[in-house]
């Protein structure tokens, strides 16, 4: 599989252009707006009609069951207030948008998204985590606690992925198949990298991960090796195969902070014992 085929997704929210004026909308719709036609194009007509760039243009909306209006968030370069004050009254007239607000730079040429809080991906809120953050609490734990903190991050990370499994998995897998869509896509969607399932039986799983984020950030680290990723799958994997962490048995047989082009994780349904 590969990461051929992916682009970076730049999540946004925040706009930065040099000698430029930044203004963020945020335009709220009825759950109508959904199905209707056309609106996106509404949108940005109004921009159009203004003569001025879009700089950023997204979608927020709930899953199906899940309370809350539908949001688009636009940045733009504009010339002034007054500018930005004539787009919302426009964008107001369309339908089923309910209401819009705009934020001034919040500096100059630097413009943020001032109304979303939460991220949720799905109906999870989610926490974005810069990959610095993520090498420096690697680095630490690996370089002050060894492998004992290993342990403990295997079985943290664990234990959130029968969670998930119970929460999610459990409510939208009918199939094997739709295990291993759902599993996959959950794991590039979350950034822990480009996951393969190579096998999966009844008792015995392989995945490969392309561009594994943890792993990428332990290069360097002297013994380090996948913890994190390799719990939260062996966590959601209890859930699949009705087992618990003493039943399932991990190893990595390759990794990139060996110098591997991917991580393989294997894992095999049989008594083990976690070091935590």
């Amino acid at each position: 599989m590969g990461t051929e085929n992916f682009e970076p997704y730049y999540m946004g929210r925040l706009v930065v252009v040099e000698g430029g004026n930044p203004f963020f909308f945020n335009v709220v719709l009825s759950r109508e707006a959904v199905r209707a036609l056309g609106i996106i194009e509404e949108v940005a007509r109004v921009f159009r009609e203004e003569n001025v760039p879009i700089l950023l243009f997204k979608a927020s909306v709930p899953p199906s069951g899940v309370d809350g209006d539908v949001r688009i968030i636009v940045s733009a370069d504009l010339k002034d207030e007054k500018q930005a004050e004539r787009i919302a009254q426009k964008l107001r007239r369309i339908r089923y948008v309910s209401r819009v607000e705009y934020a001034k730079p919040i500096m100059p040429g630097v413009g943020v998204d001032a109304w979303s809080h939460p991220q949720m991906l799905h109906s999870d809120r989610a926490l974005v985590l810069s990959e610095i953050y993520l090498k420096e609490i690697l680095a630490f734990g690996w370089g002050g606690i060894g492998p004992g903190f290993a342990g403990l991050m295997y079985r943290v990370f664990f234990e959130a992925g029968r969670k998930i499994y119970d929460e999610l998995y459990e409510k939208l897998v009918r199939t094997r198949e739709d295990f291993i869509k759902l599993l996959e896509a959950r794991a590039r969607l979350l950034g822990w990298g480009v996951l393969e399932v190579v096998e999966l039986t009844e008792d015995k799983a392989v995945f490969r991960v392309y561009d594994n984020i943890e792993c990428m950030s332990l290069k360097g680290i002297e013994g380090a090796e996948n913890a994190l990723l390799r719990g939260l799958l062996a966590g959601i994997l209890s859930g699949y195969w009705k087992t618990d962490g003493y039943h399932i048995k991990p190893a990595e047989t390759k990794c990139i902070a060996r110098g591997d082009p991917y991580c393989q994780l294997e894992y095999r349904k049989e008594k083990y014992e976690p070091l935590v």
